[in-house]
């Protein structure tokens, strides 16, 4: 690369990017040489691109690739910058946070055809393509941690001095890592759903493969806005993609979710004798208010552990 990244950088993200979200030092995003980057195999794909395993500095990362001539792009100038403000300025998010249950990333490369966010690689995947993986024998207690491993990152974000709302709690922006032999999630994937939303096709990246639709509580379908209680609700729904390990909604269409949740309270049948069942139903209450805080949560998943199992978890670190 002959030209300058920190000098591309700096034109393409302006510190009011940084400013609206609450970073005061947007050096905080550290810049990478896509040069220093080797690609090895797609992982993942999706509206914006690709997941790429690639290796920097000797180490094993991932690479999310924003393409900026594919459709999610399409547009003026203006259009485009706003996007790559998005993007870059949700991973400054991601470069702020430091937290064991949040995935770490690395920095970003601008190259002339994309933009790379680079985070840790998370051997297994996506919760989902665990979720769906027939081989992998996931037992009530392993399922159940993860559910503490999103609840503690979910904590964590929500009670920053300025909360931090994901917005795109899904299983499929969950990631799973394994660590002395235990499969550990991590809560990432800030940004693409935003800069998708901002795409003049966003209506087919709505419905292709229903994508982020079953996630959203209802106040967001009928007046596009919500709380940080939009993530709750969300994480009611990962609470029973955890129980069943089936796919939500598998035989409605988009448009019919989105009519039905927002028209006639349509929720996932819950499972029976599931543990978390009812702190799942709480989570996915119709009015906001009447949903629990990650605070309840996480300490209601620990004493439904401790009666599973007898053993009592370290609380999580604010």
């Amino acid at each position: 690369m002959n030209f300058s990244l920190d000098r591309a950088f700096h034109r393409l993200f302006p510190a009011q990017a940084m400013r609206a979200r609450h970073l005061a030092n947007r050096h905080a995003l550290v810049m990478i040489d896509p040069s220093e980057i080797v690609l090895r195999d797609v992982i993942g794909e999706g509206s914006f691109g690709r997941v790429w395993s690639a290796s920097w500095q000797s180490s094993e990362v991932a690479v999310k690739e924003f393409v900026l001539a594919q459709a999610a792009f399409a547009g003026g100038a203006m259009h485009r910058r706003d996007i790559i403000e998005e993007i870059v300025g949700e991973a400054g998010i991601m470069a702020y946070l430091r937290h064991p249950k949040i995935l770490q990333l690395y920095g970003c490369s601008l190259t002339a055809q994309a933009i790379w966010i680079v985070s840790e690689l998370c051997s297994h995947g996506s919760l989902r393509s665990v979720l769906d993986d027939a081989s992998l024998e996931l037992g009530l207690e392993t399922r159940l941690r993860m559910a503490i491993d999103v609840a503690e990152g979910m904590l964590y974000l929500h009670t920053r001095d300025h909360p931090i709302v994901h917005r795109d709690l899904k299983s499929h922006n969950l990631f799973v890592a394994e660590v002395r032999g235990r499969m550990h999630v991590r809560i990432g994937d800030w940004g693409s759903a935003r800069a998708v939303a901002m795409s003049p096709d966003f209506s087919r990246t709505m419905t292709h493969g229903v994508g982020t639709t079953c996630w959203l509580a209802p106040e967001l379908i009928k007046d596009a806005k919500g709380s940080e209680r939009i993530d709750v609700y969300a994480f009611g729904i990962v609470l029973w993609e955890l129980a069943t390990r089936e796919e939500v909604y598998g035989d409605l269409s988009a448009a019919q979710i989105i009519s039905r949740v927002a028209n006639e309270g349509l929720r996932p049948e819950p499972p029976q004798n599931c543990p978390w069942g009812d702190l799942m139903e709480a989570c996915w209450a119709e009015d906001p208010v009447d949903r629990p805080g990650f605070d309840v949560i996480f300490s209601e998943l620990n004493r439904i552990h401790e009666e599973l199992t007898g053993d009592v978890l370290e609380s999580a670190p604010l």
